[in-house]
């Protein structure tokens, strides 16, 4: 855990780097101050970034299978024209995040406690709604304003780059969206999933094996409940929101056989 905490302070670096680049559509004044081509720019930058210093499990057909998911729930999505990408951190927390361009990370973990694609599918569609709605930039602009993104997106004030690496994983933070925005991650998630393929009410067995854990090993969920609400919360608006989807399960995707293949591959991999 400690070597995690590190890593994600170097990994911050980038993600502040990219995430100045876009923003959430409320945050209008931003949306228009920091350019789509700048988020992508500066995610490319990430990307290459993160991969050195995150402790980044290297495996195409891993890979592969969690971008094709991606894909799939990205283009159903608000922004169906971003090149999602997946990445899995080998370590056993459970956790989830996401960073602007695209870039979206599952800790190992969290993909070992799935019995099933669409478990994954929906941590998934979390972090895709909040990169389709440039989240991410608009908390910058909120917490920094909108004159620290522009100093960011040329490479600027390294001083509250500083400060925000030294904190992204404490209260208050970019990654510590307001309650309604994490709301609205999953209930927009839930129609994602849906309309990709995958049943929503899989959120829902995901989430009731992440609260049993925050039972049982509440370590493992340590940075994870730095930045999202109780599990339990979570649960209960989710049971609430899936009772009033349409669903037909005649209509979902049965990727079993695949799903068996890629934990298959993880197990082999070392810790």
């Amino acid at each position: 855990m400690r070597r995690y905490y590190i890593i994600i302070a170097v990994f911050t670096l980038g993600f502040l780097s990219f995430q100045c680049a876009g923003t959430k559509s409320k945050e209008t004044d931003t949306l228009s101050f920091i350019t789509i081509e700048e988020e992508l720019r500066l995610g490319e930058e990430l990307n290459s970034f993160t991969v050195k210093h995150l402790n980044i499990i290297r495996n195409s057909r891993l890979n592969g299978f969690l971008k094709k998911m991606a894909d799939s729930l990205g283009a159903v999505s608000h922004w169906r024209g971003l090149d999602y990408s997946v990445f899995v951190i080998n370590e056993q927390d459970i956790n989830h995040f996401s960073l602007p361009g695209g870039n979206i990370f599952l800790f190992r973990g969290l993909i070992e406690q799935a019995h099933n694609a669409g478990e994954v599918a929906a941590i998934i569609a979390h972090e895709i709604v909040h990169l389709s709605q440039r989240d991410a930039v608009a908390r910058l602009g909120e917490k920094y304003s909108y004159s620290f993104a522009a100093q960011q997106v040329i490479g600027e004030n390294p001083e509250i780059a500083d400060h925000i690496i030294m904190s992204l994983y404490r209260k208050e933070t970019i990654l510590d969206y307001p309650e309604e925005q994490e709301i609205s991650a999953d209930a927009t998630a839930l129609q994602y999933t849906l309309d990709a393929g995958y049943d929503p009410r899989l959120m829902i067995t995901i989430l009731e094996k992440i609260r049993e854990i925050e039972r049982k090993d509440p370590q493992r969920l340590e940075l994870l409940r730095m930045t999202h609400a109780s599990t339990s919360s979570r649960l209960k608006r989710v049971q609430k929101a899936v009772k009033k989807l349409s669903i037909d399960p005649t209509k979902f995707r049965n990727d079993s056989q695949n799903f068996t293949l890629l934990k298959n591959i993880l197990a082999k991999i070392p810790r």
